[in-house]
């Protein structure tokens, strides 16, 4: 529009810039001019006589138009649509399976029971046994011994006298003396005595136990399916469109200017050509993405819950009592009688002889000197009484015990393994094959039929109002001087212009006055 617009303006501001080249045109003004030039240099004359002409202008005119507009319209169309669900289906099927009953019979084993046997050993065993025997010793006494020595007294002085004295003296004696001593003697003799023996005795008993049967019965159970459901909801949807609009700013732009400067140098002026940066305003478009929000139908797909009914094998065990015979092991005590060797200590008394060490009281007689204080220094011998060690010899009984080897019998009791035979119930497992039904659950897959809904665009066209604006030729009168009747020379030399494509008169330019 805005193109057409300044299309039209284009198009008048030419017409109005011909029309006076038109009016001033030499087409007969310039033929008139030389005409009467020429009619003047031979002495021809021209009349003019006004005229009304009709001319034609470009006038720009707006007008409502209906206009074809294409646009794009969103609708929603059912559609049917086909889905596959899988459904589970229950099928009984015939399965063979193993099953393992349990059978007793009565089995011989052989076991082994230790046994207790008296079994007599001969057994070597050490006696001891006491011996008497004489064995000199050495043995210490201490013996008084008198020895001289002489002393100074300083106030009293000692005189000697031989006085006759009668003293006691202890003198060890060995005497030999009878004892009676009691030694004791190992005597093995045979005693009876009584033991008790367990012995492990099998009795058959009859007992009552419980054993399960297996049951197969179909029962009735419920499960839970997932079905799809699809549901249509309405949400909001953003979508973007391109908007353009007019945008002004401000750009730099250099002219070049000439600017009248003086030379330092000669004084004289002289024109240089110097760049100017102006500022200039210019309109340009810009596309601009404006969010728009429409409201659409998506299909949504959930899982809806379902009860479905089935039936099932169900194994039960059921209790029943049965009598089977068992051998118990009871142990029985039994008194059994034997002899066995005791070894008894007989106590005996024998007279032994022993030398007895005996102190005895002697009496000894001797000669002492008394002595008296004389007070006067003097020098004297004194005799001290000195203990020395004087060894003694003499003999002593020893009890000495000699170790004895014997060779004894004894009875020992032995643990002897035997053999036993006896007969075990075994309970075997004895697999059965049996054929049962057994409900299979699988999926199959099953078209199913839907209505959804799409949404599908269509071009719709529609007319629409809208300003248009034209360029209208619009007439209009004007008068123009045209010659009316011209000399032979004139007419010969020019033609004469058609009234209706004559231009108008063109102003005088040859300074004659024209008729």
């Amino acid at each position: 529009m805005i193109r057409i617009v300044g299309a039209s303006l284009t198009l008048l501001a030419l017409i109005a810039l011909t029309q006076p080249l038109n009016a001033d045109c030499g087409g007969c003004g310039d033929l008139a001019i030389g005409g009467a030039a020429i009619a003047g240099d031979t002495g021809c004359g021209v009349s003019y006589v006004e005229q009304v002409r009709t001319g034609y202008r470009a006038e720009t005119r707006y007008r409502t138009v209906n206009r074809t507009v294409s646009r794009l319209v969103t609708r929603e169309v059912a559609e049917s649509y086909t889905y596959t669900e899988m459904v589970a289906v229950v099928v009984p099927q015939k399965r063979t399976r193993t099953v393992y009953q349990t059978v007793q019979k009565q089995v011989p084993y052989t076991y082994t029971e230790m046994v207790a046997v008296v079994v007599p050993q001969k057994r070597t065993r050490t006696v001891c046994q006491t011996v008497h025997k004489q064995v000199p010793y050495t043995y210490t006494e201490w013996v008084n011994t008198c020895v001289p020595r002489k002393v100074l007294k300083t106030t009293y002085q000692t005189v000697h006298k031989q006085v006759p004295y009668t003293y006691t003296e202890w003198v060890s004696t060995c005497v030999p003396r009878k004892v009676l001593k009691t030694t004791y003697q190992t005597v093995n003799k045979q005693v009876p005595y009584t033991y008790t023996e367990c012995v492990p005795v099998c009795v058959p008993q009859k007992q009552i136990r419980t054993a399960y049967r297996t049951i197969h019965k179909q029962v009735p159970y419920t499960y839970t399916v997932n079905v799809p459901v699809t549901n249509y909801v309405k949400k909001l949807e953003t979508y973007y469109t391109t908007v353009t609009e007019q945008v002004c700013r401000t750009v730099p732009v250099d002219r070049t200017v000439q600017v009248e400067v003086v030379d330092p140098c000669t004084g004289c002026k002289k024109l240089v050509f110097q760049q100017v940066c102006e500022t200039q305003t210019i309109t340009e478009n810009v596309c601009r993405v404006v969010p728009q929000t429409r409201e659409i139908t998506v299909p949504v797909c959930s899982h809806v819950c379902q009860t479905r009914t089935g039936v099932k094998t169900v194994c039960e065990l059921v209790p029943h009592q049965e009598e089977f015979v068992v051998n118990v092991t009871t142990y029985q005590h039994h008194t059994r009688h034997a002899e066995r060797t005791v070894c008894e200590l007989v106590p005996q008394t024998i007279e032994v002889t022993i030398n007895e060490t005996v102190c005895q009281p002697v009496a000894r007689h001797g000669m002492k000197t008394v002595c008296e204080l004389v007070p006067q220094t003097i020098e004297v011998t004194i005799n001290e009484t000195v203990c020395q060690p004087v060894a003694r010899h003499g003999m002593k009984t020893v009890c000495e015990v000699v170790p004895q080897t014997i060779e004894v019998t004894i009875n020992e009791t032995v643990c002897q393994p035997v053999a036993r035979h006896g007969v075990k119930t075994v309970c075997e497992l004895v697999p059965q094959l049996v054929e049962e039904m057994v409900n299979i659950t699988t999926c199959q897959p099953v078209a199913r039929h839907g209505v959804r809904k799409r949404l599908v665009c269509e071009t719709v066209t529609e007319c629409v109002p809208a300003t248009e604006c034209y360029t209208e030729m619009v007439p209009y009168t004007y008068t123009v001087r045209v010659p009316e009747s011209v000399g032979e020379c004139y007419e010969a030399a020019v033609p004469a212009c058609s009234p209706a494509t004559c231009c108008p008169p063109a102003p005088r330019r040859c300074g004659k006055k024209c008729h």
